[in-house]
């Protein structure tokens, strides 16, 4: 079991590399956690001990997002993950200031829970409607399953690592390359995620995809500056306007 009040957020940023010319394109933030002697708890154990207080993790899905935001490159694209579970009565302020970040692109994963994918869609529409870009995140994962709707609404395609452990695989190599000329015949943008090698990189070169990132280029990485304790919400969070009501219920309908 682990103490949220003893935690502290931070953020890390990793760049997303343009395959034409190996240039820093934007940044994915990512939520980090330490405890007071800077000892890291990995953010899937904290976000999973979350997934039972719906509550508890709308507000530090609030609060990781200001914070990543706070601490961006403004003159970069960012992009952002954002737990669907996570958008509740007093998101409307966060999802209002992702909406004034320029080249803010938000990350949504389709889980293989008919459920989760249903509230992914329904994310998708609310940031869509506020004109945020959309990446579907994971996709080729094995925990992920692939949405045709979905794939018609997001702006960007992002590939899983599993893609890389593939290769040789004539059926999927196939797949992956429809799923890129896809995007391109639609103007979409494509990220390979995980790459590891210089050979991983030429893969993705030879591909056609756009942008990758991966351990590749943790040189580049970025940690932000300073860290906040856990749970440590602004106060006018607490007087943030509802979701509109029809959205709240769409979303309770699912759940």
């Amino acid at each position: 079991m682990i103490s949220l009040d003893k935690l502290y957020l931070g953020a890390e940023y990793q760049p997303l590399i343009n395959t034409s010319d190996s240039s820093i394109y934007g940044y994915e933030a990512l939520s980090r956690f330490t405890d007071l002697d800077g000892r890291h708890t990995p953010p899937n154990i904290v976000f999973d001990h979350l997934h039972n207080q719906a509550s508890l993790l709308e507000d530090v899905e609030i609060q990781a997002k200001l914070f990543q935001l706070k601490h961006s490159i403004a003159a970069l694209p960012l992009f952002i993950n954002l737990d669907p579970h996570a958008i509740g009565s007093k998101s409307q302020h966060m999802l209002h200031l992702l909406s004034l970040r320029p080249n803010l692109t938000v990350e949504i994963i389709e889980n293989t829970c008919i459920n989760d994918a249903k509230l992914s869609r329904i994310l998708v529409s609310h940031l869509k409607s506020k004109q945020i870009n959309v990446a579907l995140d994971d996709i080729g994962a094995p925990h992920s399953m692939l949405s045709l709707s979905l794939l018609g609404q997001v702006d960007t395609l992002k590939f899983d690592i599993d893609w890389l452990n593939q290769v040789g695989n004539i059926e999927q190599e196939y797949l992956m390359k429809a799923l890129i000329r896809f995007a391109k015949d639609c103007h979409k943008q494509t990220v390979l995620e995980g790459v590891e090698t210089r050979q991983q990189f030429a893969l993705a070169q030879e591909l056609g995809i756009d942008l990758v990132q991966g351990f590749l280029f943790k040189s580049q990485f970025i940690t932000a500056p300073s860290v906040t304790p856990l749970l440590a919400l602004d106060e006018n969070l607490s007087h943030i306007a509802p979701l509109p009501t029809e959205l709240i219920n769409l979303q309770f309908m699912q759940g």
